[in-house]
């Protein structure tokens, strides 16, 4: 269950979350529901206990990737650790291979700590659950390594965490999933 927030915390939360709407708005090119999305991965850690930062963090993780929004923009909004934490769980889109792409990201993430993985882990569970949508067995085979390879990488510092353990029973579940479709 989560916990309750100060006012101040749960300021820096509603701000971000303004934040987040207002400028998707305006500069948003996703064709996911990224607003939905961001605001259950927000959710995700709130109810898991995580601090205000962590959940405004996670409120504005797809900004970078999927608005004209800038980290300068939001290290003057939200300050420099806020901006870190969204700028380690971004996709540097200058690399254009995917599976680079993700296994650089979730590099920093790694290197930016417990909340980035945190932020990551909830991101990815919250993901996960439209893999099997895409009626794509190469894309659902490239999604269940990126999981795969976010779990090697986040395990040390995660396993006890609950969205962790749900991201590997997640895991074991898109798995059997799979066999049992290849298998009829």
């Amino acid at each position: 269950m989560g916990k309750a927030y100060s006012k101040k915390d749960s300021q820096i939360i509603e701000n971000a979350m303004i934040f987040l709407m207002t400028e998707y708005s305006k500069s948003g090119f996703n064709e996911k529901p990224v607003i939905f999305h961001s605001l259950k991965v927000a959710c995700s850690l709130a109810e898991n206990g995580s601090p205000a930062t962590t959940i405004a963090a996670a409120t504005l993780h797809d900004l970078l990737e999927d608005s004209k929004i800038t980290i300068k923009d939001l290290e003057k909004k939200f300050g420099k650790k806020i901006s870190n934490l969204v700028s380690a769980v971004s996709f540097k889109t200058k690399i254009k291979d995917k599976k680079k792409q993700y296994q650089e990201m979730f590099k920093r993430t790694k290197y930016a700590g417990k909340e980035a993985l945190m932020i990551k882990c909830a991101d990815i569970l919250d993901n996960s659950n439209y893999y099997r949508f895409g009626n794509n067995p190469e894309m659902e085979k490239i999604l269940i390594q990126k999981l795969e390879y976010f779990i090697k990488i986040a395990e040390p510092k995660l396993k006890h965490e609950n969205l962790f353990v749900k991201l590997k029973e997640r895991h074991q579940k898109l798995l059997l999933e799979i066999k049992k479709e290849s298998s009829r």
